[in-house]
């Protein structure tokens, strides 16, 4: 029996609808960090306590997750609360959907993972901006890198304005959006730790 090539056509463009509508559903549903990912953060928080001045709150970030879902996480460890949610890129060069390749390599332009210090406030290129230091051999590059958490600038792709509330791609840094960048600034800073995973 023959598919003539428009029913063909109709049932590829109601799959893509289905998926397209699934991502979108994705984008904005809240995640909570799984339980191995809380574990870990504590864990680290007493491992690394020596270079935290925050020791309620710790950052997580999960890059299991693909692109268009919250994956960033900023976690209340005293209360085992999430006091926010929200998206957070990945490079480029580590993954289209999912980040997969990671790198602690000046100039690789690839994501980095591990337990990291959120640094100094500072106002940079991109705005208002936390500097970063990686504190494993795996990441104790960041800094050199100028890997940083910065909020997302305005683009134009071929003269029209990509809202900058969705931050999917950089160059390694973790780019978060402009509206959530000054709550992440103020809970954020002088000593808290970012644990990050794949």
């Amino acid at each position: 029996m023959k598919l003539s090539l428009k029913r063909i056509f109709k049932n590829l463009l109601y799959i893509l609808g289905i998926l397209l509508l699934g991502v979108i559903v994705m984008y904005f549903i809240p995640l909570t960090p799984s339980s191995e990912l809380v574990e870990l953060s504590k864990e680290s928080q007493k491992e690394y306590s020596d270079y935290t001045k925050n020791d309620s709150l710790i950052v997580l970030v999960d890059y299991s997750y693909p692109v268009f879902m919250k994956r960033f996480w900023v976690y209340n460890l005293k209360t085992d609360k999430v006091v926010l949610n929200t998206h957070v890129s990945h490079s480029w060069k580590s993954g289209l959907v999912f980040a997969t390749q990671f790198s602690n390599t000046p100039g690789s332009n690839l994501s980095s993972t591990g337990v990291i210090r959120i640094s100094e406030k500072y106002h940079g290129k991109y705005g208002p901006s936390l500097r970063l230091d990686g504190l494993e051999t795996n990441n104790n590059k960041i800094r050199e890198r100028a890997i940083v958490i910065h909020p997302l600038v305005d683009i134009r792709l071929y003269g029209i304005k990509i809202p900058s509330e969705i931050a999917l791609y950089s160059s390694g840094c973790f780019v978060l959006n402009n509206k959530i960048i000054e709550r992440v600034r103020n809970l954020c800073h002088d000593g808290t730790l970012m644990v990050v995973v794949n």
